[in-house]
């Protein structure tokens, strides 16, 4: 059985969430300190690591994840280019000048809307632009991983670098058909359930 564990570091106000299953974890957008990370993850397999976007509160402890577990980060093809650029990162807003390199190899471009078994967990992936031209969602068994496409009682904002209201929209439309009533954790604040959005969240009505 999953169990998910919320970390949220207060400087940038993301949420980071490690995903249990049995002695292997996931990592959804590792932006928290590193060494709270570590210290919950002990002697647990890290199965990978998924990014929801390429916003720098969402990687900001990525590079201290890949070079201390044999692990990959998978995302989209656009947020690996925003991995190094501090605009589109939007990285210059928390007072950061220059990114840190990457090694290549550990990132791998998620198809678009596909399916993905990494480890021990078996994904489903929606490609979600709106909030950015990468943004994904992330399905795991009844969980949902929003990002900074959905939130509660909200949505990601549109007036970014690559940013679209006309996609959000299409992204929104095509959350607004699904029968399941997912647990949603969501890249800032608190969790919720699809269903509770579907009914009160006045950008899905």
């Amino acid at each position: 059985m999953l169990s998910v564990e919320t970390f949220c570091d207060s400087s940038i106000n993301a949420n980071t969430y490690l995903i249990t299953n049995n002695n292997h974890v996931l990592i959804i957008d590792p932006a928290n300190n590193f060494k709270t990370l570590q210290r919950f993850i002990g002697d647990k397999i890290v199965d990978g690591v998924i990014l929801t976007h390429g916003h720098y509160d969402h990687f900001k402890t990525l590079k201290e994840v890949l070079d201390n577990y044999d692990t990959k980060c998978y995302l989209h093809k656009e947020a690996i280019k925003k991995l190094s650029d501090v605009n589109a990162s939007f990285a210059i807003a928390f007072g950061v000048n220059k990114l840190l390199d990457y090694d290549m190899s550990k990132l791998v471009a998620i198809n678009e809307n596909t399916n993905l078994t990494i480890g021990s967990f078996t994904l489903k992936i929606w490609f979600t632009p709106g909030h950015t031209n990468c943004s994904i969602i992330v399905f795991v068994e009844n969980l949902m991983f929003s990002g900074d496409t959905l939130f509660k009682n909200s949505i990601g904002r549109t007036d970014l670098l690559t940013g679209s209201a006309m996609a959000m929209n299409n992204s929104l439309d095509r959350i607004k058909k699904i029968k399941t009533n997912y647990i949603v954790y969501p890249g800032h604040d608190e969790q919720t359930t699809l269903f509770e959005e579907l009914k009160y969240n006045r950008y899905l009505r």
